[in-house]
């Protein structure tokens, strides 16, 4: 499958609602990453930069890890 070459507005959008609340809790990429098994930091910040579009799993470990609900996490979309 191709790369995009544009960032998805919708992945861009979730991105930076992760950002958000991870730094509204202090917290740096690596603390939350370190609470998700298999999640590699860079791919975290990619997922908050927009470049990366991640799995219904992915989002609800990323929701827990911050200590939201998915709804909580996505509502501000």
């Amino acid at each position: 499958m191709p790369r995009r070459t544009t960032d998805d507005p919708v992945a861009v959008a979730f991105g930076t609602a992760v950002r958000v609340a991870r730094q509204a809790r202090g917290e740096t990429v690596e603390d939350v990453a370190g609470r998700i098994a298999r999640l590699d930091p860079s791919y975290l910040a990619g997922i908050e930069r927009g470049a990366h579009a991640p799995s219904i799993v992915t989002v609800k470990r990323i929701a827990d890890a911050l200590e939201l609900s998915v709804a909580e996490l996505v509502g501000e979309m």
